[in-house]
């Protein structure tokens, strides 16, 4: 039989960030030390991960966000808006932003039935988020192409928003 897996422990993820932390310090100092001051063009650089000063250890932590191995569809995603009965899965509210799909249930209040964002609410609203918009001919458009730089950096200003409030469901697969 195999052992049930153990949660982690607070204690184990400080000290995972406590080392994470060290260790990109480490990796600053060692570059600091063997790449700019060789002279060799390049060589004798480390080959460690380089973080500048000025990256916090909050903006490297984004990208560790761990997703499930789960595929949400489109159908199964569109059963998500809150509207469904008592007792039932469909009364949570799920919506998805750059493929990643995050239970919004908490902030129902805006994306539920009645909330100014429910159109958002069992779809793939990324479209939409980007430009800002409540309309639904956004929301049912999930072409990202034709997406500018300011808009595609309102899309990740979402998306981080939505990382560090909302459990993450899965990935989402149209």
């Amino acid at each position: 039989p195999i052992a049930p897996k153990k949660k982690n422990s607070p204690l184990l993820c400080s000290l995972s960030l406590s080392h994470l932390s060290f260790f990109c310090k480490m990796g600053n100092a060692q570059s600091q030390e063997g790449g700019e001051n060789n002279g060799g063009g390049g060589q004798g650089q480390s080959s460690q991960l380089h973080i500048s000063p000025r990256d916090s250890l909050e903006d490297k932590m984004e990208s560790l966000v761990i997703v499930p191995d789960v595929i949400v569809t489109r159908e199964e995603l569109m059963r998500y808006t809150g509207g469904g009965t008592n007792h039932s899965q469909e009364k949570r509210i799920y919506l998805c932003c750059k493929g990643i799909v995050y239970d919004v249930t908490a902030a129902k209040d805006f994306y539920g039935p009645e909330g100014p964002y429910a159109n958002f609410a069992g779809r793939d609203a990324s479209r939409a988020l980007a430009l800002m918009s409540l309309k639904i001919e956004d929301v049912e458009n999930t072409d990202l192409s034709d997406l500018d730089d300011e808009q595609l950096s309102v899309l990740n200003d979402w998306e981080r928003k939505f990382k560090s409030k909302y459990k993450i469901v899965g990935r989402y697969q149209a």
